[in-house]
């Protein structure tokens, strides 16, 4: 009786333990359905597609029209969670989105940033993932899932990486970010396996970055030179296929500390950008570095 008794026990805790990870994404989306009720005038949610589970991913469109994707307004992108261990991203992810949102409204009829700007937030891409606290979705890293200079793979195995791609294509984005822990880092293109990992656009990266980076202690530099070359990544994607100026968000630990600072840099990030997606996108240096690995841990 007394091993049947703690046999229900063990199976009432991993139901309810298993009923809460679910909960996460869900979580996250009531939080930004909350501020949608709060910010009616400057929000709007909407999916992007669905996963392979047929769950919609959804994202929050911050603009003074944010019902519509206007092609006159610099659009700028920020996606969190490729990897769903890192349960801190989807948490810096809210809380840019909710500076991003008093600002708007405080600031957005008076201050040209953002008066003619648009931002596009995805708190959650790997939503299976997250819910499991599991790096991979569907046994796949998803931020190895993208074609690159380096790399022959069409990508896309997921339908996830399918849909953010197609998504893509939708509009001019300027500006982008990917956000992920923790190494305590902000860097940019290039990120793959090159002899020179430094992009046509190394000076005016340095400039924005650098500056961004003062302002929570971060190191800085190229992917390739600060983390470690990979194949297959969002941010190495978006700047190659698209031109858009992308920013590698390594967040230090996740702490509300961290948080705070980091969001404050993120913001100069995007204040400090052209208002056009870059036209030096194209890899210039060979492919392949001897020796170097793909930790498979940022």
């Amino acid at each position: 009786m007394k091993t049947k008794i703690n046999l229900l026990l063990l199976l009432t805790v991993l139901s309810t333990t298993s009923s809460f990870a679910a909960e996460r994404y869900q979580k996250i989306v009531d939080r930004m359905n909350v501020l949608k009720g709060k910010y009616p005038l400057v929000s709007h949610i909407f999916s992007i597609g669905n996963n392979d589970d047929n769950v919609p991913l959804y994202a929050m469109r911050v603009s003074l029209t944010p019902t519509v994707a206007d092609p006159n307004k610099v659009a700028h992108l920020v996606v969190g969670t490729h990897h769903g261990n890192e349960l801190a991203a989807p948490e810096f992810t809210m809380h840019f989105l909710e500076q991003l949102l008093e600002k708007y409204t405080s600031r957005a009829l008076f201050d040209e940033n953002f008066t003619d700007r648009e931002f596009v937030i995805l708190p959650v891409l790997n939503v299976s993932g997250y819910n499991a606290a599991n790096r991979h979705e569907k046994g796949r890293d998803p931020n190895r899932d993208y074609p690159g200079p380096c790399f022959n793979s069409p990508g896309g195995s997921l339908k996830s990486i399918r849909a953010i791609t197609q998504h893509l294509t939708s509009r001019i984005y300027t500006g982008g970010l990917t956000v992920h822990g923790y190494v305590g880092a902000l860097t940019y293109p290039w990120g793959v396996n090159v002899s020179n990992p430094q992009t046509l656009d190394q000076n005016a990266y340095d400039k924005v970055v650098r500056k961004a980076a003062e302002l929570n202690g971060y190191r800085h530099g190229t992917s390739t030179d600060v983390v470690y070359p990979v194949d297959g990544a969002f941010e190495d994607y978006i700047y190659w296929k698209h031109g858009i100026w992308s920013l590698l968000l390594e967040l230090r630990d996740g702490s509300a500390s961290d948080i705070s600072r980091t969001s404050d840099s993120i913001f100069a990030y995007f204040d400090g950008l052209d208002s056009s997606p870059s036209t030096k996108n194209q890899l210039v240096s060979a492919c392949a570095r001897a020796g170097t690995l793909d930790l498979h841990n940022e």
